[in-house]
């Protein structure tokens, strides 16, 4: 398991992060985000779009090891609420607070590793969104997206 030392915590409502080893996704295509050529500024926070849209659900992204256990790049491998960011933001997240130990199998400079999460917003945010939104006319936040607890 790679050692997470995320700032702050997004996503700790929802279990937190895990990884696991995987092969080199296919990139063509791919939006890549790298730790040097992306904008890292919102790492560690709940997506915007999904926060502000009460969106909530899991992310998945494979990253590759740089020779100092640091992530070098990303790519979203699935969400389960498209258009919501939501493995963008598992995506900076880990390329700015993730590291591994190279010396461990499967964790070498140059694999790849998977990523994985489950966003859920705490109750007082769900809450604030749903006075937010009913207080806009004509917005609607969808029942299926808000949990009550």
């Amino acid at each position: 398991m790679a050692t997470q030392t995320l700032a702050q915590d997004a996503t700790a409502n929802g279990g937190g992060v895990k990884c696991a080893p995987v092969a080199q996704p296919d990139l063509a295509g791919a939006r890549v985000f790298t730790r040097d050529g992306s904008d890292l500024s919102d790492a560690g926070e709940y997506p915007r779009l999904a926060k502000t849209s009460a969106v909530e659900g899991p992310a998945a992204v494979d990253c590759e090891i740089g020779a100092d256990g640091f992530l070098t790049r990303c790519v979203v491998a699935s969400e389960g609420a498209a258009g919501y960011d939501l493995g963008q933001g598992l995506a900076i997240t880990v390329l700015k607070w993730a590291q591994t130990d190279t010396s461990r199998p499967d964790h070498q400079p140059g694999a790849w590793l998977r990523f994985t999460t489950n966003w859920k917003l705490a109750p007082s945010q769900v809450a604030s969104t749903q006075i937010a939104s009913a207080q806009v006319p004509g917005a609607q936040v969808p029942s299926t997206q808000i949990a009550s607890k």
